[in-house]
């Protein structure tokens, strides 16, 4: 009896725990996070090799949480290092839907170290042209173009590629977002939920947010690592 007491506390904690303090995604080592994911997880990520790589991904007040959430699982199982930056200082950010989200820097100080493979911009008002959290911040326009500029990924999801439009980095470029861009984003390829054009990758919406993170396994590590993730997650896509 004691230890069925026990368990309901523990389980009753662990929620209001998430509620309050908010998501931890700094480590992709978390027990609770891997537990759910069975003995593969457990004993690592796949996509294993010698060559490591370095994503970022930027998160504002109001961000889409499908659409951040979604990618940086379907990366760190590909065991590709992702950096979650607050784009304030306040490291506890708050999505559209009241799910909070602990990052693990601030911009400036994710900006500080070397570069990354890959930066993606979830959607969500912050990246709404009508709002502009995002495009009215300098080093997000900055970080963007250098990116771009170096060869490096550049991604974006849902509204968020009205941010690359607004940086400049579309230019010539096949890509698709949100059709609610579509009059600040022109020429949106609608074909395909996930378009890939050389260094830039773009996508649809929260449903999409899958996808995306396998183009992008796919994109900095190999095909079979995506296929692989893919399988195991059950993805029918």
């Amino acid at each position: 009896m004691l230890r069925t007491r026990m368990r309901f506390c523990v389980a009753m904690a662990v929620p209001m725990i998430m509620a309050t303090e908010g998501f931890m995604l700094s480590s992709p080592t978390n027990w609770s996070v891997r537990r759910h994911h069975g003995v593969r997880a457990m004993s690592g990520m796949a996509g294993g090799g010698s060559e490591s790589k370095r994503a970022l991904c930027i998160l504002a007040e109001g961000f889409e949480e499908l659409e951040a959430v979604a990618p940086i699982d379907i990366l760190r199982r590909a065991n590709i290092e992702v950096t979650v930056a607050s784009l304030s200082q306040d490291r506890l950010v708050k999505g559209r839907n009241g799910i909070s989200v602990m990052a693990d820097v601030d911009l400036d100080a994710a900006l500080s170290t070397s570069s990354y493979d890959a930066i993606i911009v979830p959607g969500g008002p912050p990246a709404v042209p009508s709002i502009g959290t995002l495009k009215k911040d300098k080093r997000v326009l900055e970080l963007l173009q250098q990116q771009m500029s170096a060869g490096r990924v550049v991604s974006a999801i849902c509204a968020a590629p009205s941010v690359l439009h607004e940086a400049g980095v579309l230019e010539g470029k096949k890509y698709t977002a949100h059709f609610s861009v579509e009059s600040v984003v022109p020429k949106l390829d609608k074909s395909s939920a996930v378009v890939v054009d050389g260094n830039l990758i773009t996508s649809q919406g929260a449903g999409t947010g899958t996808q995306f993170g396998l183009a992008l396994v796919e994109k900095l590590k190999e095909q079979a690592t995506a296929d692989e993730i893919a399988a195991s997650i059950c993805w029918k896509g």
